[in-house]
């Protein structure tokens, strides 16, 4: 059987073959990741406080992109947002969970854009899908949904260009209707050239869901070689 052609994105994607993923946000003045506040049991109302000492007065993309271009590195994924639901740009009046409303009082996000554009990067963003922060992931799904791709739309149409996205959450909710067609409708329509990539987790390693996804993920260990023969879209391995 015949190995289908990949897209001229996923192409471009395979060509940068080596690059940074640097998780980063409030949990890290706790010194752990960023599963932190689930791991201790930090009530919400606690772990937000972070907000109020989080200066990231040292936090320079352009340093950043410096370190990773020098290293060969030519493109640098880091977490708009992970699972605590705080925002490292500015939502822009859909949530007070974010970079511009701490200590910080900017958008870090336009800051790491820049320092990539003036090294040569190219910049990616990680998005969580999963939100322990807002209460309507788990009382009103709908609104939630419509929260989510509002944000994604905002990380489509304000930084430029940007080399994809890659959600990670919806291994949290497996039965649920995640309305992936739209989130990702968004994105074809505000960055056509984009990768789209979905954290499939540890008990759907490299299956590929969604058509629209550009690459599968394998989450932990060493995964196998991809047998693309036959595949319906050729996807790369992340």
């Amino acid at each position: 059987m015949a190995i289908p052609q990949p897209a001229p994105r996923i192409q471009r994607f395979e060509k940068l073959g080596y690059g940074m993923f640097i998780h980063w946000g409030l949990y890290a003045q706790l010194g752990q990741g960023e599963w932190v506040q689930h791991l201790r049991q930090i009530p919400m109302d606690e772990y937000a406080k972070l907000k109020e000492s989080f200066t990231a007065e040292k936090f320079d993309g352009r340093k950043i992109a410096a370190i990773a271009r020098q290293a060969g590195m030519r493109y640098i994924t880091l977490t708009t947002r992970h699972h605590d639901g705080f925002s490292l740009y500015d939502t822009r009046g859909l949530s007070d969970h974010d970079a511009p409303h701490s200590a910080a009082g900017r958008d870090l996000i336009a800051n790491f854009v820049d320092g990539c554009r003036q090294e040569g990067i190219i910049p990616f963003f990680y998005h969580t899908t999963l939100d322990w922060y807002q209460k309507s992931f788990d009382e009103d799904f709908d609104a939630y949904l419509d929260y989510l791709h509002n944000s994604v739309e905002l990380l489509c149409t304000q930084y430029g260009e940007i080399g994809g996205l890659w959600f990670d959450g919806n291994w949290s909710k497996p039965d649920a209707d995640w309305k992936e067609d739209r989130l990702y409708s968004i994105i074809r329509k505000q960055q056509p050239e984009a990768m789209i990539i979905n954290n499939t987790g540890l008990g759907a390693k490299g299956e590929v869901g969604n058509p629209e996804i550009d690459s599968v993920t394998f989450e932990q260990g060493r995964p196998p070689s991809m047998n693309r023969e036959g595949m319906p879209k050729y996807v790369a391995a992340e």
